[in-house]
């Protein structure tokens, strides 16, 4: 397919996906959802953006074709809305990776894409209490180690009789999505191969998981009177562990990228 092409192909997503824009709009602007997605979307449109077009783009076309094509007959099948975004991200991931990477699909861009749907509350509803529950129970092994016997109740710490809950505030599902974010930021800036964007995201995984547990077992010191703090210690707590948390990644994304830390 020929350069002047490319704009006929992204037009041609962009209508047949018109059901996406539809719930991409009302998601947006949903109270239950957040904001956040809109800046993964600039971040991918910035970076195909900024891209020098690929000199030779017409191998890497037929995925963004396939991905309509697929999304096309699901969604005439009656597919949801909210799983054909899904479809749509990935075509249009596809699209800027032919037209300005030069790849089949940058694995960073598709990951970028995903975030910019506004799933926001389907992620806390369903990942909302497992990150809680794994909350607590890296924080009891934590306070264990600290002397304090501390036991998990679904998604509460026991300690004698105080039962101290972990909030869905600090589930660590944004805390997780701005990890993800800025790993799939990073990744994208560096370049980095699908597999080492791979690792990237898990790392991140990783490192936000260890950062809400350590944040959990800090405000249990808080929270059960032990270690008394102002009003702004929790807000500060996790400020704390996430600018910890985003400097794990930073610094293990340039490892991955071969530069000294």
């Amino acid at each position: 397919m020929r350069a002047p092409a490319l704009p006929l192909l992204a037009l041609a997503i962009c209508v047949a996906a018109w059901p996406v824009a539809a719930w991409f709009v009302s998601a947006s602007m949903d109270k239950s959802n957040d904001s956040a997605s809109l800046l993964a979307a600039a971040t991918a449109l910035i970076a195909v953006w900024r891209t020098p077009p690929s000199a030779t783009p017409a191998w890497p076309l037929a995925l963004p074709m396939i991905l309509l094509t697929v999304y096309a007959v699901a969604t005439a099948c009656g597919m949801p809305p909210a799983a054909g975004a899904l479809l749509a991200a990935a075509a249009l991931a596809a699209l800027g990776s032919a037209w300005r990477l030069g790849q089949r699909l940058d694995a960073a861009l598709l990951a970028l894409c995903m975030l910019a749907l506004p799933l926001a509350a389907s992620l806390q509803f369903y990942l909302g209490y497992p990150m809680r529950a794994l909350a607590g129970t890296l924080a009891v092994s934590l306070l264990r180690m600290g002397g304090i016997g501390v036991v998990r109740d679904g998604a509460m710490l026991a300690w004698g009789e105080q039962l101290i809950s972990i909030d869905a505030p600090c589930s660590g599902v944004k805390m997780l999505w701005a990890g993800l974010y800025l790993a799939c930021a990073l990744a994208l800036s560096y370049r980095l191969g699908a597999l080492r964007t791979a690792a990237a995201l898990a790392m991140s995984c990783l490192v936000v998981v260890a950062a809400n547990a350590i944040r959990a077992a800090a405000l249990f010191y808080s929270e059960s009177g032990l270690v008394p703090l102002p009003e702004w210690g929790h807000q500060a707590a996790g400020v704390v562990c996430f600018t910890a948390a985003a400097l794990a990644i930073w610094a293990g994304v340039r490892a991955l990228a071969g530069e000294r830390t």
